[in-house]
């Protein structure tokens, strides 16, 4: 006999999941913990909710791809564990397997249409605004609305009621397109002031991410606009108006503060250096430097017999690029590893580890993690786990995108929505936080629990 709860149960169930889900865009807010607390929640009541549909997985090839993704992940770092018993992170990837369930749950509670998405719209807008506002209010007038001057540890960063952590233009760019949603889904009463109210939200949520300093974030932001105008109709006009008025915002502060204009002078200057040292240098071999192995390479010049010489000379064998962010030696790094092991890669969390092996070659570095998520996933994962995580997307977005038609108004909006902002946080050429980290992988599991559980909504 199979248990399940009783429907008394079920609504109690339901009651705390749209709790939870109010609480997600907060979680982010207070730190790893609390998402860890919110996605096991979510995972232990989605699967004591749906125990009897859970057989139903075996016949869905969605649900499929994604188990054998995480049965890659759990091979390749079983054989490096094998291979490098002091490396063993077995306990990471099983642990790991709790975002298998996390996307089960937030799939099926949508499907159920129990879930009253209102109010993660709600929990989105409130914590987006404010933060919005609370960095605009610091910019101008040197410390935010709690009393928190910035620009204190770091040059050009601002944080608003976050304080040290700079993470305020990331989670703006995250959960901004969810806020956009508030008035349109909820307040339909004022139709008539959506256009204005959009363009002003738009405004303000820019605004916060210019002035938070973090460069990649408002990339991300004006893509996710370009989207927004190419992809929704119905609110093109409000989003090209509010994209132009933007525009003119980032023009003013640029040319009239040196706290913006730095950076993203900067930014520029970087990304543009990017793409050449990455041609020039990645997959480079050094076959003369193989006895070297196990000593860290001097950032110094060789001449012809690999005798030290003074930077700059004209005979140097060697030339080291300039770090600028960094990234660059990084993605160096990273694409090193993945050649060494192509097919199955190097197990979850492995590049903090193995990048230490590289560090007799001449342009590589030492990082946590490589900053992209697709370098990530081949060096974690390998070709083969890469290839099977993007067939798992492949096959949600087929899935939804070729029945847009049979859905309605507003679950067309949130299902194209949800479409732009996956593809955000899946830009490949941005620099990122690590796939596999708590924030990352809730976040797009919970974005694809969404987009694959979308039917009909409770709003």
């Amino acid at each position: 006999m199979v248990f399940a709860p009783s429907k008394h149960f079920q609504e109690i169930n339901f009651k705390l999941a749209n709790i939870l889900f109010f609480c997600f865009p907060i979680s982010f807010l207070l730190g790893n913990a609390v998402t860890n607390i919110i996605i096991i929640s979510i995972s232990l009541i989605g699967i004591f909710t749906f125990w009897k549909e859970l057989h139903l997985i075996k016949k869905d090839n969605i649900f499929l791809a994604l188990f054998t993704f995480f049965i890659i992940l759990l091979i390749s770092t079983l054989l490096d564990s094998w291979e490098n018993p002091k490396n063993n992170h077995m306990y990471k990837s099983l642990s790991y397997i709790r975002y298998f369930f996390f996307f089960l749950a937030v799939s099926f509670f949508l499907k159920s249409g129990k879930i009253n998405l209102k109010f993660f719209l709600i929990s989105s807008f409130i914590c987006t605004f404010s933060l919005s506002v609370d960095v605009v209010y610091q910019f101008i007038n040197g410390k935010n609305l709690f009393g928190y001057y910035g620009y204190e540890k770091s040059t050009y960063h601002l944080a608003g009621f976050l304080k040290n952590e700079y993470i305020a233009g990331g989670y703006i760019s995250k959960f901004f397109i969810f806020s956009l949603l508030f008035f349109p889904f909820i307040f339909k009463k004022l139709e008539k002031y959506k256009s204005i109210t959009l363009i002003f939200l738009i405004i303000i949520f820019f605004s916060g991410v210019l002035y938070s300093g973090n460069r990649m974030p408002l990339i991300i932001f004006i893509f996710s606009m370009l989207l927004m105008i190419v992809l929704i109709k119905n609110l093109r006009v409000p989003i090209t108006i509010g994209f132009f008025l933007c525009s003119i915002i980032f023009y003013i502060s640029y040319n009239n503060s040196e706290k913006i204009k730095t950076p993203y002078y900067s930014f520029y200057n970087n990304a543009s250096s990017m793409w050449k040292n990455l041609k020039k240098y990645a997959f480079k071999e050094y076959p003369e430097l193989e006895n070297q192995k196990g000593i860290k390479f001097k950032h110094y010049f060789f001449d012809q017999d690999f005798k030290r010489t003074p930077d700059g000379a004209e005979n140097s064998k060697y030339k080291m690029m300039n770090f600028g962010s960094g990234h660059t030696v990084i993605y160096i790094t990273a694409l090193d590893l993945w050649t060494d092991s192509p097919v199955i890669g190097n197990g979850i969390k492995s590049f903090r580890i193995k990048c230490f092996t590289k560090l007799y070659l001449p342009n590589r570095s030492c990082e946590g993690h490589p900053h992209n998520y697709y370098l990530e996933l081949l060096n974690d994962t390998g070709l083969v786990g890469t290839l099977v995580f993007f067939l798992f997307l492949f096959l949600i977005f087929r899935k939804k995108l070729l029945n847009i038609k049979k859905f309605e108004e507003k679950e067309k909006l949130l299902l194209l929505c949800l479409f732009i902002i996956v593809l955000n946080e899946l830009f490949p050429i941005r620099s990122s936080g690590s796939f596999f980290s708590t924030s990352s992988s809730a976040y797009i599991f919970f974005l694809l629990g969404l987009f694959n559980g979308l039917k009909k909504i409770k709003i």
